[in-house]
C-alpha cells in the first residue's frame, strides 16, 4: 500500500463516518493527515470529535497488522440539507 492509497482510505473512511453520524449527506470542508509510519494494511478507526447543526468534526487513525499506528487524520465536514 502507498501513502496516498492509505490518505484516501482514511478520507473515504471519515465521509462515510460523518454522513453516518448527521443522518444526511455531508460535504468535506478540510482534511489533515499526518503519516507516522510507512504505509501498511491493517484497520482505520474513526470517530467523532464534535458535532454542531451545520458541522461534523471526525478524527481517524489507521494503524498496522501489529496495532501500530501508522497514520492519524482530522477533518471537518458541512451537513448539507435537501
Amino acid at each position: 500500500m502507498t501513502e496516498s492509497q492509505l490518505a484516501a482510505l482514511l478520507v473515504d473512511a471519515l465521509n462515510a463516518a460523518a454522513t453516518r453520524e448527521a443522518g444526511a449527506e455531508t460535504a468535506l470542508v478540510s482534511v489533515n493527515m499526518d503519516m507516522l509510519a510507512p504505509a501498511a494494511s491493517g484497520a482505520i478507526e474513526v470517530a467523532v470529535e464534535r458535532k454542531t447543526r451545520t458541522l461534523v468534526f471526525m478524527k481517524a487513525e489507521a494503524r498496522d497488522a501489529a496495532g501500530e499506528r501508522i497514520a492519524t487524520a482530522s477533518s471537518v465536514h458541512k451537513v448539507l440539507t435537501a
